[in-house]
């Protein structure tokens, strides 16, 4: 099992390289940057739906309608095709999009997934190369809403229309990447604004949130500013907090801080009183807001072994 599953690695990663030229796909080569096999394989798959659009134009939309199992994750995936106004070209979930501006389609939580996808791919490559947001999504067929992952490639096709084709996975694997990610992009956005921006972070309907998770910031001395679970005018001092082991990880994120501006800590949680102990891990870097050092940061879980999910 362990060797087939690499050799499945292998075939996905030599299969995606010559699709990923010099342009703007050529970071979506990396693939060892994902600790889940399903999304190195979407990655991998939209790559080459974008490489083949880039080539075929609008041609490709065919072949995307006419063969939807070579374009999907064991059919829980489909390709969708917008141009950077908002207009679907193409969904393989809901055929019945296309020609609809949906610039302005938002979420529950009042995410706009669009103009979050064309805000990635225009702004933030260097961060997210794979143009990676997350939002709530109904899956054809059903009724409720799913936490949804997608990533997305800018392309040129050969008439010079310039679109986006992404794909995304229901109830993700929580990658690491995902909450490094929001967090850099954080950081770049007090940079920007300051003070300013620590409103924005707050937000449900910006990118700083994954499914039930946000960003929280806290000062040098661990008061926070951004809880990372309670909103409240009271603040707490997140250096007190004690994992199950009497380690105390937001202090050690800290202590790493003093010495580089990223680091990651580990530690150990009970979801409740009896239950088995989760890894989580918490993601955080410094940054100077208005000449102040804080820190922010995120609560992520860690990947374990197959054998344990």
């Amino acid at each position: 099992m362990v060797a087939g599953f690499g050799l499945v690695v292998i075939i996905v990663i030599i299969t995606a390289l010559p699709l990923f030229k010099e342009g703007n796909k050529s970071s979506a080569a990396d693939l060892r940057r994902y600790d889940y096999r399903d999304t190195r394989l979407l990655v991998a798959l939209t790559g080459r739906a974008a490489a083949l659009i880039e080539e075929k134009g609008e041609m490709a939309f065919e072949s995307f309608q006419k063969y939807p199992t070579r374009w999907s994750l064991d059919g829980n995936s489909y390709l969708y095709v917008y141009d950077m106004d908002g207009v679907n070209l193409f969904h393989g979930g809901y055929p019945e999009l296309k020609g609809n501006n949906l610039m302005d389609l938002t979420d529950l939580q009042g995410k706009k997934p669009a103009r979050m996808i064309i805000d990635q791919l225009e702004n933030h490559r260097a961060i997210n190369p794979h143009g990676w947001i997350h939002y709530l999504w109904v899956p054809p067929g059903t009724i409720d809403p799913v936490w949804k992952s997608s990533c997305n490639f800018k392309v040129t096709m050969p008439d010079g229309r310039q679109v986006f084709v992404g794909s995304g996975i229901d109830s993700p694997l929580p990658e690491r990447e995902f909450y490094r990610i929001i967090v850099d992009e954080a950081v770049e956005l007090l940079k920007r604004k300051g003070s300013a921006g620590l409103e924005e972070l707050k937000s449900p309907e910006t990118p700083f949130s994954i499914h039930d998770r946000g960003i929280f910031v806290i000062k040098g001395d661990g008061t926070a500013i951004i809880d990372p679970g309670l909103n409240l005018n009271i603040p707490r001092n997140l250096f007190d907090y004690q994992d199950v082991t009497g380690r105390r990880p937001v202090r050690e994120l800290s202590k790493q801080l003093q010495t580089g501006d990223k680091g990651w800590v580990i530690m150990l949680q009970r979801k409740k009183a009896g239950s088995k102990p989760v890894k989580k891990g918490i993601y955080g870097r410094t940054v100077n807001v208005d000449g102040e050092n804080l820190i922010v940061g995120v609560i992520c879980p860690m990947p374990h072994p197959a054998w344990m999910r």
